[in-house]
């Protein structure tokens, strides 16, 4: 179990980390995340299950000047893995995740500016001329901040993830029953923010209801859908590319 809670703490640790966003920008997706936790814990499809539900809330997701309305790195790693740990349902684990999200604002404000110290000392050291000590403060500091501030609530979670399950199990009915229903309003107001962005670039909205046809009256499959959006993408995409490549010649 250990070395599970390790993995899961570096997972969350990358999700946060800048670097890991350079890589790749999935990090800041819960459904990535929760995956990589998923396949570490043992369970990658019930890991993938919950890391769907949890990203649901945050399809509409924006993050303006460095803010953020919720952590959603946080949640998805985070909230993952106790959502597998302590066996909660998926309606139940989206609200938690979200709880977790909210209040984990606070770390991620917490790490943005303790993360500022680096760039003022990375500075001092591009004056004195060391590249290496620029390289240092850009990489590793930041690193480690992320590690205790995201990737030791992680460990701890694995490690005594049951406790919270055994706290939430000897809730009265009532509070279960308000997650569950709180679990399945927050999804529709993902899907509402995405609707609401949607509507002001009205040029997606066919694509929209295109998916929302084929699903509902064709019954195609998420996997078929995807398929056929891929491909539209690709068909728009290089018909766009040579009529620019044509009115620049």
């Amino acid at each position: 179990m250990i070395v599970r809670a390790i993995l899961v703490a570096l997972i969350a640790t990358c999700s946060t980390w800048w670097f890991s966003h350079i890589i790749t920008r999935t990090w800041l997706y819960p459904i990535w995340s929760g995956f990589l936790v998923g396949i570490v814990m043992g369970r990658p499809m019930e890991g993938m299950m919950l890391a769907a539900a949890i990203n649901l809330p945050y399809v509409g997701f924006i993050t303006a000047g460095g803010s953020m309305p919720g952590n959603a790195m946080f949640a998805g790693s985070v909230g993952t893995a106790l959502g597998l740990v302590s066996g909660l349902d998926m309606t139940t684990a989206t609200t938690i995740g979200v709880i977790l999200g909210s209040v984990a604002v606070m770390i991620w404000n917490a790490y943005m500016s303790i993360n500022s110290m680096w760039v003022h000392m990375a500075e001092k050291a591009a004056a004195r001329g060391d590249l290496k000590m620029v390289r240092f403060f850009n990489y590793v500091p930041s690193f480690f901040v992320s590690l205790i501030l995201n990737g030791l609530p992680a460990f701890l979670i694995v490690m005594k993830g049951s406790v919270v399950g055994d706290w939430l199990s000897a809730m009265p009915q009532w509070i279960i029953d308000a997650f569950a229903m709180v679990g399945g309003i927050l999804p529709a107001l993902g899907i509402g923010m995405l609707l609401n962005y949607l509507g002001q670039t009205k040029k997606l909205l066919p694509f929209f209801f295109l998916g929302f046809f084929l699903a509902q009256f064709l019954g195609l499959s998420t996997m078929a859908i995807t398929v056929f959006g891929a491909i539209i993408a690709f068909v728009l995409y290089y018909f766009g590319k040579d009529k620019e490549d044509k009115e620049v010649a």
